[in-house]
């Protein structure tokens, strides 16, 4: 348990710092109804990645037997096609450079959350789920060989891991709406600046790793 953790935990946390999942709960604290919005979209966050991956590790669980058999191959080869597409996000963000005067400028996606009650939170939630990046993360899960409850509580640890940073300014704007208000504004501003560098960094992370672990597994 404690290898598959070190395995899966550190996209977890490539997830955690993907600027816009966090900007999109800063945003709800900052629209007309932010404890409920907010509350909303760390609900459908949460219970939508977890959900997704426990449909996954059930329906196939004990499917995944060694590196060496078909559905090992098959492993490798979605391990490899992973990595090789965050690599490719990488390249395309390290081309496609922001146009003068749009660096600064607050994003439309972030008006529009601005925008909406509970119900377009939640979908909100349900869109900003980071299914490209849990697959893979599934795919180690169901390689590794643990029971189903072992796998589930991977889950679950993967998942908390992967939404803490969007829970942070909901949980803190919930206890403390005064004092956290103006520091969520001026750390929107900060992410909505710098949101393409830190994607940028995660993705290339993802990408090694993921396209190492698939080109050496198939190599040997």
């Amino acid at each position: 348990m404690r290898h598959l953790l070190l395995q899966i935990l550190p996209v977890a946390v490539a997830i955690a710092v993907n600027p816009v999942p966090i900007i999109a709960a800063i945003v709800m604290t900052a629209t007309e109804k932010p404890v409920a919005n907010g509350i909303a979209y760390l609900t459908a966050l949460t219970a939508v990645s977890f959900g997704f991956g426990a449909v996954v590790l059930t329906l196939f669980h004990g499917a995944s037997p060694g590196s060496g058999t078909r559905s090992g191959h098959l492993i490798l080869v979605l391990w490899l096609l992973f990595g090789l597409a965050f690599l490719a996000a990488f390249v395309v963000l390290l081309v496609r450079r922001p146009k003068p005067g749009e660096k600064d400028r607050e994003p439309g996606w972030m008006r529009w959350i601005g925008r909406l009650g509970p119900l377009g939170a939640a979908l909100v939630g349900v869109m900003l789920v980071n299914y490209e990046m849990e697959a893979p993360a599934l795919s180690d899960i169901l390689a590794s060989g643990v029971s189903r409850a072992a796998a589930l509580g991977a889950l679950a640890i993967f998942v908390a891991v992967a939404v803490s940073t969007s829970a942070v300014p909901v949980i803190a704007y919930v206890v403390a709406p005064g004092p956290v208000g103006g520091f969520l504004g001026r750390a929107k501003v900060w992410l909505a600046r710098y949101h393409r560098p830190i994607l940028m960094v995660a993705f290339a992370a993802i990408g090694v790793l993921y396209t190492f672990k698939g080109a050496s597994g198939l190599l040997h």
